[in-house]
């Protein structure tokens, strides 16, 4: 069926198309997320069919995890739907990996009480093939910079062939370019850290003219399995 584009659908009957209610559209409205047109001699929020299409991917995004005030900045960013999704896509497989990793981890530390090893021991098996915190720190200060210069091919260099199937090249060069356009003129690396509670994290802190970047970085084994760009320090989960 094909609408009208300039036909007004009250907000009732939205909810019926949407399978939501109006009061989570009037809390989108509120939080300026979605919009509505007031129809003449009628108080009644009306929407047309491009709005309406709006609040359907608005409604998809929430569905997916993200918050108000991250769908809020991709629509500042004017990011379409596919790449919000490509890139929540990856977050999700990266937080998977996290986990499986620290799974990874505690099988190997069950492993050695079962067998009374030594705490030496464990901590040689907890260790097992894997690059040291050295060497992990000194590839995450590699693509940080890569990242501030914009080395993509240095970067991808370093990605594991999930985070590069989630996080197409062209989808990660547009945020990029979103991310780093309001910092003003690079200053300085400041510092690469290790996260305290997990030793496959890093955090990669640039001093900008105008804002701090904060890169974070997630390794499985020697391959970056998750990348984060944000403005906050404080923003580690």
């Amino acid at each position: 069926m094909k609408h009208d584009e300039q036909q007004l659908y009250d907000i009732a009957e939205v909810c019926r198309m949407l399978g939501t209610t109006s009061r989570t559209l009037r809390f989108y409205q509120e939080k300026g997320i979605v919009q509505s047109t007031v129809a003449p001699f009628s108080a009644r929020r009306q929407y047309t069919m491009a709005q309406i299409e709006k609040i359907h991917n608005v409604l998809a995004l929430r569905a997916l995890g993200l918050s108000v005030k991250t769908i809020a900045e991709l629509q500042k960013k004017d990011t379409d739907l596919k790449t919000a999704l490509l890139l929540r896509k990856a977050q999700i497989i990266a937080t998977i990996q996290v986990k499986q990793q620290e799974i990874y981890t505690l099988n190997q530390a069950l492993a050695a009480l079962t067998d009374n090893a030594s705490e030496e021991n464990w901590q040689a098996i907890a260790c097992l093939d894997r690059p040291t915190s050295q060497e992990l720190q000194k590839i995450a200060r590699i693509c940080a910079l890569a990242v501030i210069e914009g080395s993509s091919q240095e970067l991808y260099a370093h990605l594991s062939t999930q985070l590069v199937s989630y996080m197409p090249l062209e989808v990660y060069e547009r945020v990029r370019e979103d991310t780093l356009s309001p910092l003003g003129k690079f200053i300085a690396l400041d510092r690469v850290e290790i996260d305290p509670r997990f030793p496959y994290v890093f955090y990669a802190i640039a001093i900008y003219e105008h804002l701090n970047l904060c890169i974070k970085i997630v390794f499985g084994r020697d391959r970056i399995d998750g990348l984060w760009l944000t403005y906050d320090q404080s923003q580690r989960s």
